[in-house]
């Protein structure tokens, strides 16, 4: 059968919605597409259908802001943009050119489930495309955008992707609401839109297609193509020494610090709405790229994994990080206790211990306890430590270090409570303050808070050329 004009006019109608989803995210007319003439094979149970056009996938190439990208769009309107053995194929082949050429990838999901007609075949297809995410995991970035379905054995492969974007209608589960509902007797919520990012199974929600493909640009705009690539970097005008808005800073709040001390005070947020204890973002310092992870508060076990999560990707591709601490701890719960929270914390200690990039640890708050420990220490190996004078660093915070070892220096006071506040104040000043702990060489400097933006920037500047260790 010759292939003609008219073939192909078909095969573009027929996954309309895909190619418009991989036009709002590429530069216009920047699109190579490969594979589109791929179609089934039959089967001895499924003789005589003719497939999906393009089966039911849109793969090719192209550029975002002039930078090469690898991408592979769904269509469910192509027999439902099922899985099948073929379209499996399309997308390992796609992630091979991913590799070969150390470009990004994108995929945007929109499956009703996998070709059942093709029985094992097409779970073997998924299989295929779960092992290619997972060649490509830590040397190109991967972003997910789940435009509709992606349920069972799809949301197993979305969820190998670095950042994954849900839309309104972009559902991720293994079980869907309607199969959890009739098991468990009872209504389930679908795991659309921001639901998918309070349960961890996104990043970001998407209020619509244009979103979402804004914000896959935004974060390929901060990342380099592949973990061997140059750094990222964008021209500033900002100046490096510009002195900072101290009373903006939310008495050290790690989001609200970062406004004050990046270029421009811009950054973006990475997982915003998820564990909000850890703050994630992309900012840039004297124009380089750099991943910034503030710790707040009190952490609990999806803080921890989504910390160790943030650390292990800016190390996998060489991203500098800087973290922000103002944290008293770890949660104080049976939950964290019994359903991993230690593993959590664990976790998240080893990985800054194994980051081979370049580590500035700023401490503008508490750094308490095991969560001192954790959140990049210098024990841990940061390789640059600093502080303000107001930090408060300790195995215990002044107020619990009080009731435990000098209860009675204040219960019996004529004012016990302006007795208990000197005494916090002084175990702050004396025990706790970060010259007790610069004295033992643990913070490498204890910095004027309007210095801060001068003080990052130049040591960020300084570990530039850090090479990476491999661990």
């Amino acid at each position: 059968m010759s292939v003609t004009a008219n073939d192909r006019k078909a095969i573009a109608n027929a996954t309309a919605s895909a190619r418009a989803r991989i036009a709002a995210l590429l530069d216009e007319g920047s699109f190579l597409e490969v594979g589109t003439f791929v179609a089934r094979r039959p089967t001895e149970f499924d003789l005589t259908s003719p497939g999906a056009p393009a089966e039911g996938v849109v793969t090719g190439w192209g550029t975002v802001d002039g930078a090469p990208v690898c991408v592979f769009a769904q269509d469910a309107a192509a027999l439902g943009g099922a899985m099948s053995e073929m379209q499996a194929k399309k997308i390992t082949i796609l992630y091979e050119y991913a590799l070969k050429t150390g470009v990004p990838i994108v995929g945007i999901f929109d499956s009703k489930g996998v070709r059942l007609a093709e029985g094992v075949d097409a779970l073997n297809g998924y299989a295929s495309v779960i092992a290619s995410a997972r060649a490509a995991s830590g040397v190109v970035p991967q972003i997910a955008i789940i435009a509709g379905g992606c349920g069972g054995a799809a949301a197993l492969f979305a969820s190998q992707f670095d950042f994954r974007i849900a839309l309104d209608k972009g559902e991720v589960f293994m079980h869907s609401p309607t199969v959890l509902s009739a098991t468990l007797k009872k209504p389930e919520q679908s795991a659309a839109g921001k639901a998918a990012v309070e349960r961890g199974l996104a990043d970001f929600a998407a209020a619509s297609e244009e979103e979402a493909a804004e914000i896959a640009k935004t974060l390929l705009s901060y990342l380099p193509s592949n973990n061997a690539g140059d750094k990222n970097y964008a021209v500033t005008t900002d100046d490096l020494n510009r002195q900072i808005d101290v009373s903006a800073t939310d008495n050290g709040k790690p989001e609200a610090v970062l406004a004050q001390i990046a270029d421009n005070g811009a950054y973006f947020a990475v997982a915003p709405d998820y564990a909000p204890a850890v703050f994630t973002a992309f900012a840039r310092f004297d124009g380089e790229s750099v991943g910034v992870l503030g710790a707040y508060d009190v952490l609990d076990r999806k803080a921890c994994e989504k910390a160790a999560q943030f650390v292990d990707f800016c190390d996998a591709f060489g991203i500098s990080l800087l973290t922000i601490v103002n944290a008293s701890g770890f949660a104080v719960a049976e939950d964290f206790e019994n359903n991993g929270g230690v593993a959590a914390a664990a976790a998240l200690a080893a990985s800054y211990a194994d980051a081979g990039i370049a580590t500035v640890t700023l401490i503008t708050g508490k750094a308490v306890g095991s969560a001192y420990v954790a959140l990049g220490a210098k024990g841990l190996g940061s390789d640059l430590v600093f502080a303000w004078p107001s930090a408060e660093i300790g195995a215990l915070s002044a107020e619990a270090a009080v009731s435990l070892f000098a209860s009675d220096a204040f219960k019996d006071a004529p004012n016990p409570l302006e007795a208990r506040e000197r005494l916090v104040a002084e175990y702050a000043a004396k025990v706790a303050s970060p010259l007790e702990t610069a004295k033992r060489g643990y913070v490498d400097e204890i910095i004027e808070p309007a210095a801060t933006r001068q003080v990052v920037t130049y040591a960020l500047g300084l570990l530039s050329t850090k090479i990476p260790i491999n661990n």
